[in-house]
């Protein structure tokens, strides 16, 4: 096995084994102190797929961390079945930051990301987006810096242009949708964390 298929496998593993409590009771572990990540954009499709597969609906804290728990002796993880995704719609909330989604046939899924006062510290920060709906990257979102306070916001169109390919792709209804939010401190380089929600086109 290689190198980055050795840590694709560790990344997945870590989520499955950390975030795999249902969304109502999930936590962060210390969204405000983490190192920098060692997963590259392939790497995070990767983990997402394996979130989606699980049933997995959202999350957050710090894929460094993720991946020290995983490294950690424990008990294998075990596969379940996946449980069903929630649509696209309605307010996701978490202690790192609450994510509202609202879809429709004409204009995709806009979105917004308030995160909560335990991000403070962090100062002014660099937030960005990656959004993949049928395994497709949409090529819609520019990095933000802006305050932690911030109301973050931009859309999903219903038609995107996908990264790395040329023609356009329309969400279908049943798609499987997958929004990750990573952001850093300007001022403190180690600090950061992420967010992410699962869920399917209903529109």
């Amino acid at each position: 096995m290689s190198l980055r298929s050795t840590q694709i496998s560790v990344v997945a593993a870590a989520v499955a084994l950390a975030l795999v409590a249902p969304a109502s009771a999930a936590t962060a572990a210390t969204p405000y102190e983490t190192g920098s990540s060692h997963a590259a954009p392939s790497d995070i499709a990767t983990v997402l797929a394996s979130l989606r597969d699980r049933g997995v609906a959202q999350g957050a804290g710090s894929l460094d961390d993720l991946v020290r728990k995983a490294s950690a002796p424990g008990p294998a993880a075990t596969a379940a079945k996946a449980a069903k995704l929630p649509k696209c719609r309605g307010t996701f909330r978490h202690t790192t930051g609450t994510v509202t989604l609202q879809e429709s046939k004409k204009y995709g899924i806009p979105w917004g990301v308030k995160l909560s006062k335990k991000i403070a510290p962090q100062g002014i920060i660099l937030f960005k987006a990656q959004i993949f709906a049928n395994k497709r990257e949409a090529n819609v979102y520019a990095p933000h810096t802006e305050p932690w306070n911030y109301h973050f916001h931009g859309p999903l169109p219903r038609t995107f242009d996908p990264k790395g390919k040329a023609k356009k792709y329309t969400i279908k209804r049943g798609d499987e949708v997958s929004f990750l939010w990573t952001w850093k401190s300007v001022s403190k380089p180690k600090a950061g964390g992420y967010r992410f929600v699962n869920c399917k086109f209903s529109a």
